[in-house]
């Protein structure tokens, strides 16, 4: 039987239609920015375009009273004190530069093509304005411009800032000292050369950007008439940029920057950003391709993506760049390969189109590129890009079949009450906070009996910021009667004391239904020492909450040794419980919600001595909960089963524990 093709094909044509999506920025056709469509006659000709929304608001009687009067001319008539037509039009124009970085940078602005070398005017490409979108929304909330930017190569990123920085300075604010910032100087300078070229090709109609050296320095520049620094750092020379007050600056790939004792990255940057103020039109920004994990780039990615930082995260992947694309002559053969291909299926679900699939095969081949560096250049999502490996144990595609699966909590907020003891379990409720660490997607279901239907699995961290996470997962096993799959339902992640985290984990497992409670204990084990006679935190916990996981199995209690209560990862149980995730993972074996747990497994690798652990700088204990809960969920656990009620009394049906 011949495939059918046509469903993809169709797909992959819309997929085309949008990424090369009609873009005039002279009419505005296709911008990102809010817009309303004007017309009106000029000078003999129709003036027809999208003018932003901000502009019309900005000047609305005067937009008005011209679209009412049909013309310029028009409306020079109506006005009482007479106005030159060129002034008024002039007076358009410079309103529109005002408003319209789009329209100034075509009219005003000449890069350089990367093919051709020629000068061509900047016309944005889809990248571009998808940063541009997120600049402008917070520029025109009036709140300061702070970003950070994770990409692919070779789209023009740092053209983009700089460029827009330089709008701000020529268009909008005086006085508004802006500095670049690279690795070393000679790349600020390179980036700071667009400036120049922008200087020298400015159009003599409109105005000029005159460059004088600032105060006689060779690095810092002073554009005229406006009175805008325009300075120039690196890493490796920090002290050039120490004595100003920089109200804009841009850092560019720092993923490269390099910490030494003598000279720190991080302080660097903390030190420049101090001068720059909480004002509007501010602007911060950060811009790199990943160069691994654990760096302080990934570290201030990772602080805006999960809102513990001030900038918007922007991460702009291979596939939404235009030019990243190749014919196919046999589409149908070329899809036959695809689909058969588990990184190729991958890279179709993640959102690119055929094409682009076929141009990032051919340069991986044809540039021999290993896997984990094209990913790093080349990334299509973020947890790709900062990959610093090729030894990733969860396959990407399994991955992103869990991430489909993934969405908001419907509740955040925490369980109450939050002591020890026997009063911990007294009317357990969850109380509803936006800024609680207990994010829930469903609810423990109180309209049906079923056993074994709710699991809570815990992995231990530590106390202070710095320390491993402490995470506590709760599964649902009730569509595993139908033949279904467990689904994680609720999850709580954060630092506390991990006699606490232990006591919170049982006071969740009350709330969903007394459900079993397996707690990885190897933190809690580390704690005793030989000759210790004193209970431990689980053997406290269930004198008043009983249904804990424990690990002596039936010979060795009849043999007389002590029940161990919680799960003991070492080197048998863990690659166990981690293989057994890949495989889930693989066939689609359970509904993930939490969309940093797929980002943790993204980054989970072997390491070279063969063991398991997350890349430097990253976190597994995300991965370790999930692994844990779906062992005892597969393998631990009865079949969960309904309750029966007769006569209307209840009658409990026992079901034994399985051994392990």
């Amino acid at each position: 039987m011949i495939p059918d093709y046509e469903p993809i094909i169709s797909e992959n044509q819309q997929r085309r239609a949008v990424l090369f999506e009609p873009y005039d920025p002279l009419s505005g056709a296709g911008s990102p920015i809010e817009r309303k469509k004007v017309q009106f006659s000029a000078g003999g000709s129709m003036w027809s375009y999208f003018a932003p929304v901000a502009m019309y608001e900005a000047h609305k009687n005067l937009f008005d009273r011209l679209l009412q009067s049909g013309s310029v001319e028009s409306l020079i008539e109506s006005i009482e004190e007479k106005v030159p037509e060129r002034g008024l039009i002039k007076e358009l124009i410079d309103i529109r530069f005002k408003y319209d970085f789009e329209f100034w940078a075509v009219t005003c602005v000449k890069i350089q093509d990367k093919e051709t070398k020629k000068l061509i005017p900047f016309t944005l490409n889809r990248p571009q304005r998808k940063v541009l979108a997120r600049l402008e929304r917070m520029r025109l909330a009036g709140i300061p411009i702070r970003m950070i930017i994770l990409k692919a190569r070779q789209w023009g990123g740092s053209t983009l800032v700089q460029v827009y920085m330089a709008w701000i300075q020529l268009i909008l604010k005086c006085n508004w000292h802006s500095a670049v910032i690279t690795d070393v100087e000679d790349q600020a300078r390179n980036i700071r050369g667009m400036y120049s070229r922008l200087a020298k090709e400015y159009p003599k109609s409109i105005g000029s950007v005159k460059f004088v050296p600032y105060e006689g320095s060779t690095k810092n520049k002073l554009i005229k008439d406006r009175n805008c620094i325009i300075g120039v750092g690196s890493v490796q020379k920090p002290d050039s940029l120490r004595s100003f007050d920089f109200a804009m600056t841009h850092m560019s790939e720092v993923g490269l920057w390099k910490s030494t004792p003598q000279k720190s990255a991080e302080d660097l940057v903390q030190g420049v950003r101090a001068t720059v103020p909480d004002v509007p039109d501010s602007l911060s920004v950060l811009e790199s391709t990943a160069k691994g994990v654990g760096n302080f780039f990934h570290r201030e990615w990772q602080a805006a993506v999960e809102e513990k930082s001030s900038y918007d995260a922007v991460f702009v992947g291979w596939h939404e760049i235009e030019r990243y694309q190749k014919p196919i002559t046999d589409l149908t053969k070329f899809i036959t390969w695809m689909l058969g291909d588990a990184y190729g299926l991958y890279l179709w679900n993640t959102g690119a189109t055929l094409e682009g699939i076929k141009w990032y095969f051919d340069t991986k081949n044809g540039e021999n590129y290993d896997d984990w560096r094209m990913k790093s250049e080349f990334p299509s999502s973020p947890a790709e890009a900062f990959q610093s490996t090729g030894r990733r144990v969860f396959a990407p595609g399994y991955v992103q079949l869990a991430r489909k699966n993934c969405k908001k909590p419907a509740f955040y907020g925490e369980i109450y009450p939050a002591v020890k003891g026997k009063q911990a379990f007294k009317r357990v409720e969850f109380h509803q906070n936006d800024k609680g660490l207990f994010l829930i997607w469903e609810k423990p279901d109180t309209t049906l009996e079923v056993s074994n239907r709710y699991i809570v699995s815990v992995d231990i961290g530590g106390r202070t910021d710095k320390a491993d996470w402490s995470v506590i997962k709760v599964f649902d096993r009730y569509w595993m009667m139908e033949g279904g799959k467990p689904e994680v339902v609720a999850c709580w992640r954060g630092h506390l004391d991990q006699d606490l985290i232990s006591w919170k984990a049982a006071q969740i497992s009350k709330y969903y239904n007394n459900a079993l409670l397996v707690i990885e204990s190897n933190s809690l084990d580390s704690q005793e020492s030989e000759g210790d006679h004193f209970l431990t935190v689980l053997d406290e916990i269930v004198k008043y909450y009983p249904n804990i996981f424990a690990r002596t199995d039936a010979e060795k209690i009849r043999q007389g040794l002590p029940l161990r209560y919680g799960f003991q990862t070492n080197m048998s149980t863990k690659p166990m419980v981690i293989d057994l995730l890949n495989g889930i993972l693989r066939e689609e074996g359970y509904y993930e919600r939490d969309l940093r747990s797929c980002d943790e497994m993204d980054t989970y690798e072997i390491k070279p001595t063969g063991k398991y652990g997350a890349v430097e700088g990253c976190k597994d204990d995300l991965v370790m909960a999930t692994a844990i809960g779906l062992w005892a969920a597969y393998k631990y656990m009865d079949m969960p089963k309904l309750i029966q009620r007769s006569t209307g009394k209840l009658v409990k049906k026992i079901i034994s524990e399985a051994s392990i």
